[in-house]
């Protein structure tokens, strides 16, 4: 009897403690990985889900959560949540690396951006020299809610660029996309263009190019 009281009395703490106290209360969301680059954006994960914030720890999905984050934030890589009992969510994130300048000329104003791996613009008016320099000329302003350039098309204009410095001995100075023709036009350091189909493998046309440049 003594053995079964206990038992109960245990069973009953635990499920006080579990559902009506504030023991298991969440109180702070903060980041694992302190050292990040881009603080702005670690703030705005942790005010998309601070309606967390005096919810019950264990009841929390995670899932759930790191789902909500990487569709507010589409230059997210991956996201981790982990719980640490008893009040405290912890925050891992990386971001889709920055590989392209894009130079946006439309009828009304021109802008500079930086994309991310997937094509999305990272940052605004702003340019890192490092990075390849791809011009869009439009009629409207591009629309920065929405994939810059597709993921598939930003490969192959990268990959044909580092192909013909690589095979050619010629640096590109800039890429001039246009997606409607779906073409692109290498602009050498030689002050010549050179036209790419891409709905067709660059490495063939290149080759195609090889030959005719000994008449040329």
């Amino acid at each position: 009897i003594t053995i079964l009281a206990l038992i109960i009395l245990i069973s009953g703490f635990s499920i006080y403690a579990l559902i009506f106290s504030n023991y298991f209360t969440i109180t702070d969301i903060s980041l694992k990985n302190k050292e990040i680059e881009n603080q702005n954006v670690a703030e705005k994960i942790k005010k998309s889900i601070s309606k967390t914030i005096g919810k019950n720890i264990v009841f929390i999905n995670t899932k759930n959560l790191e789902l909500k984050i990487l569709t507010a934030f589409p230059e997210l890589e991956k996201v981790t949540l982990e719980k640490e009992y008893p009040h405290t969510l912890l925050i891992e994130f990386s971001e889709y690396p920055l590989v392209t300048n894009v130079i946006n000329e439309s009828s009304t104003i021109k802008k500079s951006y930086i994309l991310n791996a997937i094509g999305y613009a990272v940052k605004e008016n702003y340019e890192d020299k490092t990075l390849p320099y791809i011009r869009i000329k439009s009629e409207e302003p591009i629309n920065t809610k929405n994939v810059i350039i597709e993921s598939s098309k930003l490969t192959y204009l990268l990959n044909a660029k580092s192909y013909f410095e690589e095979k050619f001995g010629m640096r590109v100075i800039e890429i001039l996309y246009k997606p409607t023709a779906r073409e692109i036009h290498l602009l050498t350091e030689k002050n010549f263009y050179i036209w790419l189909d891409i709905q067709h493998p660059f490495e063939q046309q290149f080759k195609k190019l090889k030959k005719t440049l000994v008449k040329l």
